[in-house]
């Protein structure tokens, strides 16, 4: 071939991989999906439909093997937009395609519906087969599954009308609910046509000429199946070797709309179902719920696969009651819970709650191998401790803890949350908490997952004692974070003290950490000064000792943060601060046995270190004050004498404070003295005394010079 028919070619090819037209068979392996005529590449990360077609209508986005549906969307190959017998979402070179949907997706097609998706998750799609005079040629399908099989999540809800058949090709999951129907026929030719699990909790309804096609398989292993012959239907409808039923020992079954259920115990009467498999039935319907329990007496609320009802609420999983369920409160309460799926158990998620109001969960529990918590509605935590793990290898956990489309709030307060696990792909779940607005009080977070660990549209923190640590193992590439939020309000001190939010790969939020209360010295600098060979200049030697040496920790603000934290370190090698916008002082810490309240002096709890030791400087260091003892002459009022003891020190706070009186009455055998009585039970009710285990007061032990200053600043400068 000549070079310029070469060259010709080439271009060709390029404009069309560029428009994304419709490209030959063989560059399949080179292409993750495609949209309706639109060709997505790996590589791509953005919307789909940049391009103006008019075969996408609404938000379409793709990013590392998920294609995402926000809101409302319209796909359709027919009319203007008509390219032929395509299908509406094909996966081509991406396995493991996952669909995404937070709207309602409507299609219209002349070819097969959705091919090949690793997992369809969450939203609404109502898609139907429009050129009806192709049908018998075309033989369109709804769902085809995927080459390692396709799961239809929890959430999720398909309606697929007028086409040939409703699921075909590859192994299917349905956690969700689908129904094939018609909207022109009154059904399909076939329901399913290859191997499909209905699993607990879901809905499969099929109007079909044939229910299940030779040689394929339904398995049944709980949620409500329902089928209904459409009119064509030639009265063949045995489904006897077709229909089988899984990992659930009983059920109810009926073969007319207004008859009575069956109900068939695996282990005692199994072979009246199959007897009534065995004949041809226009109408069969199944269901794992008790159909004569009155609606009010089952809660839409599942504990490992389990259905909660009226009859089992005080012992849901019959092991001695380690889940209770109150439907009063809507109160969850575990006791040392192993909520592990394991296939036995059936289900998707450990605790699935579609109850409208919100769900409070309590106790203890560990939560593996599927989804953890899914709630319709809001969902608290409160004196909770669970841990959200998975590692088999057979499939990923998508949500560790989602409320309702991530729309609803969570709120936990006084519990520990571990989300982890890892299997051969890397961590267990895609997604750690997923919400509207997260509160988190008093408790502990620690989320490790694939994708984002924290989604939220506003984290609010608080308590002192809150820890919450994020991180994602997503390469730099990937748009997953630690904290993935619109707006973080944190109170009580909490710092984002590690990662940026919509940025870092791994977060932080804690109180800063508290830097040693025991200092000798401080080192006082103003904006003013010399940077060099002046006040700003690290001061020099300041030990007395390799012992002092060995123990000096390094300079910190008040608040504990390290000077190389702090926005006044200018850098490696630098030896003075800078970007001083007010007087700043920095204090010098050492680490010790003794340090601590009752050290074996009585005093500051420092021993020996650094007394009577002289701090030398370079020129112009402005302030060093050696000892505690100068900066407590300067914090206390003129003829207020330094407290000693922690006699001394209740009753200075005390009187300092307005004499309040104390919660509770004292009670301290070694304490005669009324006033002195309440000084001590107020002063240890707010934490500047710490109490005894023996009940005692213990008044004239030594105090920390350390303890007295924070105890007076904290009376006098609230």
């Amino acid at each position: 071939m000549k070079r310029r028919w070469k060259k010709f070619l080439a271009g060709v090819l390029s404009a069309a991989l560029a428009l994304n037209l419709a490209a030959p068979l063989a560059l399949a392996d080179g292409v993750a999906c495609r949209v309706t005529k639109v060709f997505v590449y790996p590589d791509h990360v953005g919307r789909v439909n940049s391009v103006n077609v008019n075969c996408i209508q609404g938000e379409v986005s793709y990013n590392q093997g998920v294609l995402t549906f926000d809101g409302d969307v319209t796909l359709t190959t027919v009319g203007p937009a008509d390219t032929g017998t395509i299908s509406l979402v094909e996966a081509l070179g991406e396995k493991n395609l996952r669909l995404v949907a937070n709207g309602k997706v409507t299609g219209r097609t002349k070819g097969n519906g959705i091919e090949k998706a690793k997992e369809i998750a969450g939203g609404e799609y109502d898609l139907t087969y429009a050129d009806l005079g192709k049908y018998s040629v075309t033989k369109p399908i709804g769902i085809l599954g995927g080459d390692t099989g396709t799961t239809i999540t929890a959430g999720t809800e398909i309606t697929l009308k007028d086409f040939h058949t409703g699921i075909g090709g590859g192994n299917v999951q349905i956690d969700g609910t689908v129904n094939i129907t018609g909207a022109q026929f009154q059904g399909a030719t076939y329901g399913i046509a290859n191997s499909t699990t209905v699993n607990p909790g879901s809905e499969l309804e099929i109007h079909a000429d044939r229910y299940i096609g030779k040689d394929c398989l339904l398995t049944y292993n709980g949620g409500h199946l329902l089928m209904i012959v459409a009119e064509n239907g030639d009265g063949n409808n045995i489904v006897q070797g077709r229909l089988s039923i899984g990992n659930v020992s009983r059920f109810w079954y009926r073969t007319d709309e207004n008859g009575a259920y069956t109900e068939i115990n695996v282990k005692e009467n199994y072979e009246n179902f199959t007897a009534a498999i065995g004949q041809n039935q226009d109408y069969l319907e199944l269901t794992d719920v008790d159909p004569d329990q009155q609606e009010s007496e089952t809660y839409a609320l599942l504990v490992a696969g389990t259905q909660v009802t009226k009859s089992n609420q005080n012992d849901v999983l019959e092991d001695g009651g380690s889940v209770k369920f109150d439907p009063t409160t809507n109160t969850l309460t575990l006791n040392d819970a192993d909520l592990t799926l394991d296939g036995a158990a059936g289900g998707y998620c450990c605790i699935d709650s579609q109850l409208a109001e919100e769900l409070t969960i309590t106790g203890t529990a560990t939560l593996s191998n599927a989804d953890g918590i899914l709630t319709e509605g809001p969902l608290t935590l409160d004196n909770a401790t669970l841990t959200l793990t998975g590692n088999i290898n057979e499939d990923v956990g998508d949500d560790a803890i989602r409320a309702g489309r991530s729309d609803e709030d969570i709120t936990i307060q006084n519990s520990t949350v571990t989300i982890a696990g890892t299997n051969a792909e890397g961590n267990f779940f895609q997604y750690g908490i997923r919400c509207g607005k997260l509160t988190v009080a008093n408790s502990t977070l620690n989320v490790k997952v694939g994708g984002s660990a924290i989604v939220a549209d506003e984290l609010k923190a608080s308590g002192a004692g809150t820890v919450i640590t994020a991180e994602t193992d997503a390469s730099e590439e990937q748009e997953y974070y630690a904290l993935e939020l619109d707006e973080l309000t944190l109170r009580d001190g909490l710092d984002l003290v590690e990662g940026k939010m919509n940025e870092s790969k791994k977060a932080k939020i804690a109180q800063p950490e508290q830097a040693p209360t025991d200092f000798k010295v401080y080192w006082v600098v103003h904006p003013g000064d010399e940077p060099v060979n002046g006040g700003m200049q690290f001061p020099g030697a300041i030990t007395g000792s390799e012992e002092e040496a060995r123990l000096f920790e390094g300079w910190f603000l008040e608040d504990g943060t390290r000077l190389e934290d702090s926005p006044y370190y200018m850098g490696p090698g630098a030896n003075h601060v800078g970007n001083l916008d007010r007087d700043v002082t920095f204090y010098g810490h050492w680490r010790t046995a003794e340090s601590g309240e009752g050290s074996p002096d009585g005093g500051d709890g420092f021993g020996t270190l650094l007394a009577g030791v002289a701090v030398v400087g370079v020129a112009g260091v402005v302030a060093y004050q050696v000892g505690t003892e100068l900066i407590l002459d300067q914090l206390l009022p003129a003829g207020v004498a330094v407290p000693h003891t922690r006699a001394e020190l209740a009753m200075l706070l005390w009187n300092t404070a307005g004499r309040p009186a104390p919660a509770t009455l004292p009670a301290f055998a070694d304490v005669a003295d009324p006033e002195l009585a309440q000084a001590a039970q107020w002063a240890i009710e707010q934490g500047y005394l710490k109490a005894r285990a023996d009940g005692s007061f213990k008044p004239d032990k030594g105090v920390a010079k350390w303890r007295v200053i924070r105890g007076y600043r904290a009376v006098t400068e609230p």
